[in-house]
């Protein structure tokens, strides 16, 4: 009898140390997960803020007359942390671009041709935009299809449009200048061959209007990109500028 409940104390005591086993594995696989999921929203974070941060510096060379003259327009520069994180900001004039708001049919249909549209495409296209500009201003704003152009994001809902030719559209494109021309020096190649194509001499950028796109990049492989749109003011004292438009991804 003795030998009997010797053995059943013998099992219980290895069924516990089994249980309390995987107990214990278990904490340490969901410990060493909950740690790895900390990690990366840390990275991630961290990746928003140095976008951020390179946006605001971008603001404060823009808002500064003499550091704005010396700033690079439509070209790149990076900045590398000592951990290897880096940061790229990228400046544009919004008046190098067109603008959805403003600019005529015929120079809208000469810049779908210029991305490599098709005539009766980039007809289409232009159409489409200038039927939206003419919409009455008065229409709900939560109702993105009613109003005036908000967003280049819009263009998907265009026909013939995919996102190849769409991401090709965009960096001719604006909805923060308010002309109806583009400034050929600050013009990519396919704004500048629209411009010839439509017989628009174009129109000089009156320098308020400036686009910043900064991505960042961790060593881990987090990233983030930060798109800000501003109207620096006409006034020399505060607000030295405003955003008008705001996109983190």
């Amino acid at each position: 009898m003795k030998s009997r409940e010797n053995g059943m104390a013998l099992m219980i005591a290895v069924w516990a140390v089994i249980i309390i086993g995987a107990f214990v594995a278990g904490m340490v696989a969901t410990g060493g997960s909950d740690a790895a999921i900390t990690a990366n929203r840390i990275d991630a974070a961290r990746a928003r803020h140095l976008a951020n941060a390179g946006v605001n510096r971008a603001i404060v060379a823009l808002a500064d007359p003499a550091l704005r003259e010396k700033l690079p327009l439509a070209q790149m520069f990076a900045v590398r942390l000592e951990d290897e994180a880096e940061i790229e900001v990228i400046v544009r004039d919004s008046c190098g671009a067109i603008d959805l708001n403003w600019a005529p049919s015929a120079l809208l249909r000469a810049y779908g041709v210029s991305a490599g549209m098709k005539p009766a495409a980039a007809e289409r296209f232009a159409q489409a935009i200038v039927t939206r500009q003419q919409t009455v201003l008065g229409a709900e704003v939560a109702d993105l299809n009613a109003g005036p152009w908000q967003s280049l994001d819009q263009l998907a809902d265009l026909p013939d449009m995919d996102s190849t030719l769409l991401q090709g559209l965009r960096s001719g494109l604006t909805i923060n200048c308010r002309e109806a021309g583009a400034d050929p020096d600050m013009a990519g190649v396919n704004v500048k061959r629209a411009l010839g194509l439509a017989g628009i001499g174009g129109s000089r950028s009156h320098k308020l209007a400036y686009e910043i796109e900064v991505k960042a990049s961790l060593p881990s492989g987090a990233k983030a990109t930060v798109q800000v749109a501003i109207w620096l003011s006409r006034e020399p004292g505060p607000p030295y500028y405003y955003v008008t438009g705001w996109r983190t991804q």
